[in-house]
């Protein structure tokens, strides 16, 4: 048996537009990707039976196998495998362990798929698939998978999120992450929006490379520019979350926002005292509600 030990780690979204609906039924975005200390664990492993999938996951997410993001990850790469004409591939594992929250806007599953495609290629050595067969596969689970299948630790994004300039930069900030009880579906989340196509919509995306830099030190400009298109109806739906947000920067943080599509919102603190100082007050302002202090990778 070969197996892959590797880190799943969670993004948060560092302003976040919807700009349109297109002509595929997917959403034209516009972000930057950064990725943070949060994390899972996975170990995938191969044996000598073919082409059967097992997963693992603790705690349980309450989905079928067959739903879990790591799980679909191989299936697919099973599939483009099988349409080159291999017949045959190793068996795949998975045994993840959980810290990101599941449903939270922190591309959990989408990193854990990542993940798994990433490790692939050193266990299926006599079957490999080419680097755009991994990349169709990643952006046919979900539209920020082939974020986390690069490996990058911060990008914008635009496309569906599929289309990736990588930034080398790095946010000198501690991340105090706050996940409410609430799981919100992004396909709901998206129908809320309630966007139209291209031409009804005529609008046009922010420059999110060309403000970032200087908006690394300077919140202002962060508070300024970078906004999350979502707030707007998942804080009417669930006001909890926009409290949240509230709370954070009340706490004293330099920006707060939700990310993704939520539930989660993260605040941005200049030290590691601070942001353990505001994290301890979290459960009991906000019960049932899981806090994680990170750092940008």
């Amino acid at each position: 048996m070969h197996a892959v030990a590797t880190l799943s780690h969670a993004k948060i979204n560092l302003g976040l537009e919807v700009l349109y609906k297109r002509p595929d039924n997917f959403h034209e975005i516009n972000t930057v990707f950064v990725r943070i200390s949060l994390a899972d664990t996975i170990l995938v492993s191969s044996n000598t039976t073919f082409n059967q999938i097992h997963i693992d996951c603790t705690p349980d997410l309450g989905i079928a196998d067959t739903e879990n993001l790591a799980y679909k990850a191989v299936y697919q790469a099973q599939r483009a495998a099988f349409a080159r004409g291999i017949v045959h591939v190793p068996s795949i594992s998975i045994t993840l362990r959980k810290q990101i929250p599941y449903g939270g806007g922190l591309g959990g599953g989408s990193s854990n798929a990542g993940a798994v495609l990433r490790s692939l290629p050193s266990l299926w050595e006599n079957n490999t698939l080419t680097h755009t067969d991994y990349r169709e596969v990643a952006t046919s689970i979900g539209s920020d998978v082939p974020f986390f299948l690069e490996h990058m630790d911060c990008a914008f994004a635009s496309g569906r999120g599929e289309v990736l300039q990588p930034l080398a930069l790095k946010l000198p900030y501690y991340v105090v992450v706050v996940t409410p009880n609430i799981r919100i579906t992004t396909a709901w989340a998206y129908a809320a929006l309630k966007r139209g196509s291209q031409e009804e919509e005529r609008r046009t995306p922010t420059d999110y490379t060309a403000l970032l830099q200087d908006a690394l030190t300077s919140p202002n400009k962060l508070r300024q520019h970078f906004t999350n298109d979502f707030e707007e109806v998942i804080f009417a739906e669930y006001p909890i979350i926009g409290g949240i947000k509230q709370y954070l920067y009340e706490s004293g943080a330099l920006f707060a926002l939700m990310s993704g599509s939520g539930s989660s919102v993260f605040g941005l603190f200049r030290t590691d005292t601070e942001a353990h100082a505001v994290a301890a007050t979290i459960p009991q302002r906000f019960e049932e509600s899981i806090v994680h202090v990170c750092r940008p990778l």
